[in-house]
């Protein structure tokens, strides 16, 4: 599952400093988090969402179009 570190941080339009500088963490360090290459623990994500004034779901990816297909299946189905 790819989270969205990335795309929400640049949403709210902060640099990877400004968000890691919080947290007590350096800019390698998060881009290395939205990268995929360092997987955070669920206190990490609370602490995260937080320097973005939000909940960790907002790192939750958005409707994928597998869901989108099982759901059009569905209604075809059901029709």
């Amino acid at each position: 599952m790819e989270f969205r570190y990335r795309e929400v941080r640049k949403e709210i339009g902060f640099t990877l400093e400004q968000a890691a500088k919080p947290m007590g963490r350096s800019k390698q360090w998060l881009s290395q988090v939205e990268r995929g290459s360092i997987k955070l623990d669920y206190a990490e994500s609370v602490e995260l969402a937080k320097v973005y004034g939000g909940t960790p779901d907002i790192f939750l990816p958005r409707e994928s179009n597998k869901i989108r297909q099982r759901k059009s299946s569905l209604m075809i189905a059901t029709v």
